[in-house]
This record gives structure tokens, C-alpha cells and sequence, in this order.
């Protein structure tokens, strides 16, 4: 019997039906006043009460998806999801170091920054984009002495929320500040500048970071021009396409295909969580049909077989996502050299971000391991004692302090996953409003 199939759904609306039919039936001989008499109604309400809530659940479940099965919910229960790694294409470490040209220009010299740094080394600005006309938020979040190592220079890691998102969830809800921590510090990761552009003009709408035509918002140039030029003029980064990358997850992972696969010259590698190779628009922005050149240029498998770019990418999917597998499957296929792909292909999961959390460590593991200039090298990450000095002129605490502060938050996220998975159920259905999505999508292009 499956989760989300008609047998379990119905039964469950049967059940309900049932258990308030017979508490109607039941309660005048549940009106006395003995404490059995109490129990009794009390027993009867909360029953009641509990079989609208599951079969609410499981209704939420099976239009969202966020547990594709029975085999996915108790991996999600356990922590224990199996998958299979595929390689298709090129030498994932040659195509990020291909000499292409056209990427932003970086300044030699960067002005001092200019706004507030929060005591974990975010900063937020509202930028301007000088190409597409937008002007939208920023999220950067620094490494560990940044500041104090003023003649370092950094890669780049941009990164796509799902729909609907904010910037600030890669940090809320991904920690992906505490987990690239983690990998420097054990040296797998060369310390990046993180940032986090919003995508969404205007906020709410579903607009798969493309642009649309003349008069519509043009977002992909937002995203792949205007934000690398800026940070290129703003930030101590590294200039080489083989040091930026792109990041993103659901919706975010298409966008990061997409940057990837369209602007080589600008990103040597991408990582796309549950992402798709076509654009999926919700129900309220449509900015061309599926025939049109638009539609042509976003297709990313038509672009894969025609163009072959020369970029590494680490994707994730399963066979139980409908969301992501189908043109995932269709891309691997397409995919010739110099294009690389390594692939995580999971037997049984959901499209849900606890999912695509739990994978972040791996991907970045793998952006480390292939891509030169994420590579970590002697001397790329800051010193204890640098550590040490910009924790305390950040925070006004001594290091030890800022270290058990961040222990106990990793302590109390390895809780959230392990126990959670209902409370991340009801968060995802809350937090989309009108229009709930895990991750960003439906899973059905009907819904759409």
C-alpha cells in the first residue's frame, strides 16, 4: 500500500469519516459527569481531532511530495538513504581549468567595506544592477579573517534559494556558513566568499531566474552579470572561472544549472539539489510559451547536446522525484565532453530540503576534491590565532566561547533531522503560504 496512493488517502478519509460519525452517535452517553464520563469525551475529541491532522498530512504529503513512500519516510526517520553515484561526460577536475573569456572583471584594489558585519561575518546590501535595472538584495557571508588577511584573495560560491525562499535560508535553514566552516577546518575546502543574491523580482513570484521578454524582469542577467560584476568590484576574489561556482536547490538548482551551463566563462562549477533542465513556472508568471526562443534558449538538454560547455557539475536526484529525475535522466544522457557530471541518484526520496541539507557536506566535499581553485592549499585557511583575533573584534567574545556557541547549534540541528521530520512537514506547508512547495515545486506540471 502506497503513502501517497488512492487506498491509503481514501482509508484514511474513511477512518475520519467514521470516528466523527461515531462520536455524534456516542455523545449523549458521554454527557455524565463521572470521571469516566470525562475521559471519555476527551478521548473522543482527541481522536477526532488526530485523524484531521493525518488525513490533512497525508493529503499535503501526496500533492508535495515530501515523502515519496513508505521506504523514504522511515530514511528520513533512520538517516539512512540509499544512492548510487554516476559519472557521465569529461574529467570533472580538467573542464573548470578550460581558458574561457568573458567573465566579470576583478578589481585589483577593493574599497574598505562600507556596511555593518554581523558577528558570524554576514553582510547585507542592496545592489543595483547596472545591465538588467534590478535592484535586490545581497547576502555575502565572509570567511573567517577575511578582514585580517588583506592580501588574500577567495573564490566565489553563489547560491539560488528554491521558491519560495529568501537569501537568508542558506544561513537559517542550510547553516551553509557552519558547514563550509567544518570543511575548511578539516581541509577539504579552500575558504569561499559565499553569496546569496535574491531571485525572486518581485518577491513572491515564481520567475525560475530567467529573463523574460522586453519589460518583463531580467533576472538571469540580474544573477550571471550584474552580481559577479559587483562582487568582482567589492570583494578580494579570485578572477579565474575555475574559483566560482554556483550552488542552488529545487528552483535554486535549476538556476544554478542554468548560470552554469549558460555563462561558462563566468562559473567552472555547479552543484544543483533536486533541480530540473527546463524552467517550471507556477501558475501566476508565465513570461513565454514552450515553444517560443525563450523556451528554446532555457531548455538546458537541448543546450548540453549542442554546446558541450566546458564545466563540472555535481547534481542530486531520485527515482521517486518527479520534480527533478525525469530531465535529470534526459541530461545525463545528453551530456558528452568536455562536460563533466557526477550525479547522486538516490532509490527512494522525497523533494524536500532536510534531503538536500543532508548532502550539502558531500557536495562541497566534491567542489573541494575537483575544482583547483576550491582546492585547499598550505595556508588557505586563517590561522587560530587570526581565528581568535577576528572572532573577539567581531563579537566581543573570547574564541572558546564563539567555538561552544557554534557546538551546541550543531548539536541542536543533528536533533532537528533526526527527530523532526514532522515539525519540517508543517514548517514547509506554512512557510509557502497559498502556494506551499518543498523546496520550491509541485510535483506534478498539472499543479503548475
Amino acid at each position: 500500500m502506497s503513502l501517497t496512493g488512492p487506498v491509503f488517502l481514501d482509508g484514511i478519509i474513511a477512518v475520519t469519516i467514521a470516528a466523527f460519525a461515531a462520536v455524534v452517535w456516542l455523545w449523549p452517553r458521554l454527557t455524565g459527569r463521572s470521571p469516566w464520563h470525562v475521559v471519555g469525551r476527551i478521548g473522543a475529541l482527541g481522536l477526532v481531532n488526530l485523524l484531521v491532522l493525518l488525513t490533512a498530512a497525508t493529503q499535503l504529503n501526496a500533492t508535495y511530495l515530501f515523502f515519496s513512500g513508505w521506504s523514504d519516510l522511515s530514511g528520513a526517520l533512520t538517516g539512512h538513504l540509499a544512492q548510487t553515484a554516476v559519472h557521465r561526460g569529461g574529467n570533472q577536475q580538467a573542464a573548470p581549468d578550460v581558458a574561457l573569456a568573458g567573465a566579470a572583471p576583478v578589481a585589483a584594489r577593493v574599497p574598505p567595506l562600507t556596511v555593518p558585519m554581523s558577528r558570524t561575518g554576514l553582510l547585507t546590501y542592496t545592489v543595483q544592477g547596472g545591465l538588467s535595472g534590478l535592484t535586490g538584495t545581497v547576502l555575502v557571508q565572509l570567511p573567517p579573517g577575511y578582514t585580517a588577511a588583506t592580501a588574500q584573495r577567495y573564490p566565489v560560491i553563489e547560491a539560488f534559494g528554491g521558491y519560495p525562499s529568501i537569501p537568508l535560508g542558506w544561513i537559517r535553514v542550510f547553516h551553509i556558513d557552519q558547514t563550509v566552516n567544518e570543511l575548511v577546518t578539516a581541509h577539504k575546502l579552500r575558504p569561499p566568499v559565499i553569496v546569496m543574491p535574491q531571485i525572486e523580482f518581485p518577491t513572491g513570484v515564481d520567475t525560475e531566474g530567467v529573463n523574460g521578454p522586453a519589460g518583463d524582469p531580467q533576472i538571469e542577467t540580474w544573477l550571471t552579470r550584474d552580481v559577479p560584476e559587483w562582487v568582482g568590484q567589492h570583494f578580494r576574489v579570485i578572477p579565474k572561472r575555475n574559483a566560482w561556482a554556483t550552488i542552488g536547490y529545487s528552483t535554486g538548482g535549476f538556476v544554478a544549472a542554468m548560470s552554469t551551463i549558460l555563462h561558462p566563462a563566468q562559473y567552472g562549477a555547479g552543484i544543483a539539489f533536486g533541480g530540473y533542465f527546463k524552467p517550471e513556472f507556477g501558475s501566476f508568471y508565465r513570461p513565454f510559451t514552450s515553444t517560443s526562443r525563450l523556451a528554446r534558449h532555457y531548455d538546458l538538454i537541448r543546450a548540453e547536446a549542442r554546446r558541450h560547455p566546458p564545466v563540472s557539475l555535481w547534481l542530486e536526484t531520485s527515482h521517486a522525484d518527479p520534480v527533478s529525475y525525469p530531465s535529470t535522466a534526459q541530461f545525463l544522457k545528453a551530456t558528452s565532453k568536455p562536460t563533466a557530471v557526477q550525479a547522486v541518484i538516490l532509490k527512494d526520496a522525497g523533494h524536500r530540503d532536510s534531503i538536500f541539507q543532508a548532502l550539502v557536506p558531500q557536495a562541497l566535499t566534491w567542489l573541494g576534491q575537483n575544482v583547483q581553485g576550491f582546492r585547499p592549499t598550505v595556508g588557505s585557511g586563517p590561522s587560530q590565532e587570526t581565528d581568535r583575533a577576528t572572532a573577539t573584534k567581531q563579537s566581543g567574545c573570547h574564541y572558546s566561547t564563539t567555538t561552544l556557541f557554534n557546538a551546541v547549534r550543531r548539536i541542536h540541528r543533528t536533533q532537528l533531522n533526526l527527530c523532526g521530520v514532522a515539525r519540517r512537514s508543517a514548517t514547509h506547508a506554512r512557510s509557502a503560504g497559498a502556494r506551499p512547495r518543498p523546496g520550491g515545486r509541485r510535483p506534478t506540471r498539472a499543479a503548475r
